[in-house]
């Protein structure tokens, strides 16, 4: 006779090679990756549908985005990834109207920012003594400390107007982080990376221009013709990826190295899985919670990972409600500016300049991000005070002389990671805990960037370590390494 749990469980169990939690970009990227060669892989979500907080919101013409409204790529290996995917098809460029300038709060006013060096030194935004000091960048020695915050970083290397006017609008803005505190080796690696390498940013840039490294290449961004949510729906249509829904995993089991157990709550009863790896593509507090049974230590340590609220205020208006022309994508808000004036948003995109078929025609979509680490506290903004408070903060600046005929917010009380104060610490406990015990991984954007770029990246390295460790235990012949499964490009 069975035992009493045995008994419970449904013939749906598994032997796989890799079984992944969480069915973000994250999971699904990693799945991807995995995929290709020809290993068994599922990825189990809790929710119905893929994507995590990338969806993709439609109504009477407005298409707005719950997250992330775009990708910005510069890595050679998401060129891989969307070309070998088959997701190329269904990206949509940008406008060449979004290209047309940069905008940036100043005295209260949006001005263009200068795109040459040639027109910054003739730009009347930067004071003398700012231009001097940019000059000044390839004399500056490299770091005497180490785990610089990003203010420590800019500060030494372009001058305390280039971090208030340029730096940590972008930090704050997009990030929702704040620079003070932010890790500059995680947060701006490309600029830490560039001063290891050549002891200057500006030589670096110079180096990699002249030797044609695809680093210096304008970065492309796109978005996808049916909106941001077609990245997972496509991904998780793959049926390589055996990705399912409503899958809510409650124990996870380890039997020994690369042996894990995972029992979980599906649609017709429960389900478990044996699988040689297993991949948490989770949150951090979800992944500390099925984690405490394997690792108090490690559980802790993800617990202590820290969040940042965020509200996205959507707002749709004629276009002849508006004065500017909206030759741009958008501006973020300095915070001299935003303490100056007593504003609430962080930046203000302008999707409808940015890609087409995202407002109705001779309308436009207004995406304005408010709350981060600067105003925590606007989590708990009614809808009816948060959108009033951009428009407060927008109508003058873009000379907004109408009601809005659309409007809709997007809370997310943990949106993005942030990378504080000891992250760098934080993070060799975690992969020291991780060492103990094989066959486990975590592939989340609280490791190794918060962006989509970042994450598809981070997602074919653990793909790689993966890969290495079954065929190292002999694991089927077919398994291919897939740094080699690829024409490589320089990064």
């Amino acid at each position: 006779m069975m035992p009493p749990d045995e008994e419970k469980l449904i013939p749906d169990t598994h032997d796989l090679d890799v079984l992944i939690i969480g069915g973000g970009i994250s999971g699904l990227s990693t799945a991807w990756w995995l995929a290709q060669s020809g290993l068994q892989v599922q990825v189990w979500e809790k929710s119905t549908r893929p994507g995590g907080k990338i969806k993709t919101h439609t109504e009477n013409g407005f298409r707005t985005e719950q997250a992330a409204s775009m990708i910005m790529n510069f890595k050679s290996e998401v060129d891989q990834f969307f070309s070998q995917s088959g997701l190329e098809q269904y990206k949509a460029k940008r406008l060449l109207k979004a290209e047309n300038n940069r905008y940036l709060i100043n005295k209260g006013t949006l001005q263009p920012l200068p795109m040459t060096i040639a027109r910054l030194f003739f730009s009347s935004m930067w004071s003398t003594q700012g231009k001097f000091r940019l000059l000044m960048e390839p004399f500056v020695g490299k770091a005497k400390i180490a785990n610089e915050s990003v203010t420590e970083f800019i500060t030494r290397r372009f001058g305390q107007e280039f971090l208030e006017k340029a730096m940590e609008p972008f930090i704050a803005g997009t990030l929702a982080s704040d620079p003070d505190l932010a890790s500059a080796q995680h947060v701006i690696p490309r600029l830490t990376a560039l001063e290891n390498k050549f002891g200057s940013i500006t030589a670096g840039i110079f180096a990699h221009k002249i030797t044609g490294k695809r680093t210096a290449r304008n970065p492309e961004s796109f978005s996808f013709n049916e909106g941001m949510e077609a990245l997972p729906q496509q991904l998780a249509s793959d049926p390589k990826l055996c990705f399912r829904g409503n899958i809510h995993v409650n124990k996870i089991i380890q039997h020994g190295p690369h042996h894990w157990e995972v029992q979980a709550a599906g649609p017709e009863g429960e389900i478990q899985c044996k699988a040689r790896h297993v991949v948490i593509s989770s949150p951090a507090a979800a992944a500390a919670q099925l984690l405490k049974p394997v690792s108090q230590s490690l559980s802790e340590l993800l617990e202590n990972i820290e969040y940042a609220p965020l509200s996205v205020v959507h707002i749709g208006l004629e276009q002849s409600a508006v004065s500017h022309p909206l030759d741009s994508a958008g501006f973020l808000v300095p915070r001299q500016e935003k303490n100056a004036a007593k504003m609430t948003i962080n930046g203000n995109l302008w999707m409808s300049s940015i890609f087409s078929n995202r407002a109705p025609e001779h309308c436009i979509l207004l995406s304005s991000y408010i709350g981060g680490i600067r105003q925590p506290s606007a989590i708990n903004f009614s809808e009816q005070e948060s959108i009033a408070r951009v428009l407060k903060d927008i109508s003058p600046l873009l000379g907004i002389h109408a009601d809005p005929i659309m409007a809709r917010i997007d809370k997310h009380q943990k949106a993005l990671p942030l990378y504080h104060a000891q992250y760098p610490e934080k993070i060799k406990a975690i992969n020291k805990e991780l060492c103990a015990h094989p066959g486990l991984h975590l592939e989340a954007n609280y490791i190794g960037g918060v962006s989509i770029r970042d994450r598809i990246v981070s997602s074919k390295k653990a793909a790689s370590q993966i890969i290495e460790q079954l065929a190292i235990r002999h694991i089927p012949s077919q398994i291919v390494n897939i740094n080699h499964s690829f024409i490589q490009t320089p990064a």
